[in-house]
């Protein structure tokens, strides 16, 4: 299995809203094209790919010092479980001085074995009573 992190320089909004679909269930991040259009227009868009077949995507948005906010991190749900997203991490993790993100408590001990520490929980983030939890690495 060949794993790969490829930055899209062109990355067609159509297809990366239509991946959200096959990835996130509600109450999580479904974003419309109108989002879609500004964080692809304003963020770096790597594509994970898998023997040469789109996986997924990490989306990273650059803050001062060297610091970059993971807004998305996500795997078609055939490729996780697999070690892929572990291996992607490590790839990221050599991308900047720090990274920081708001995950979901199910993919929470994922990013704590990975190294990131804990932040704070922030309450009601995704909707009412399903918090999010704000994680650091570096």
């Amino acid at each position: 299995m060949i794993i790969t992190l490829k930055e899209d320089i062109a990355p067609d909004v159509d297809f990366y809203y239509r991946q959200q679909f096959k990835i996130y269930h509600e109450p999580y991040l479904i974003w419309d094209r109108e989002t879609w259009t500004m964080v692809l227009a304003t963020c770096a868009v790597f594509r994970v790919e898998v023997d040469g077949e789109y996986a997924g995507d990490v989306i990273l948005e650059g803050k001062p010092k060297g610091t970059r906010y993971i807004v998305d991190f996500s795997l078609l749900p055939e490729y996780q479980g697999k070690g892929i997203g572990k291996t992607v991490l490590e790839e990221v993790k050599k991308m900047a001085k720090r990274l920081t993100a708001i995950t979901r408590k199910e993919k929470l001990p994922f990013f704590l074995k990975s190294g990131f520490t804990l932040r704070k929980t922030v309450k009601d983030y995704y909707d009412s009573g399903v918090d999010g939890y704000h994680i650091v690495f570096g």
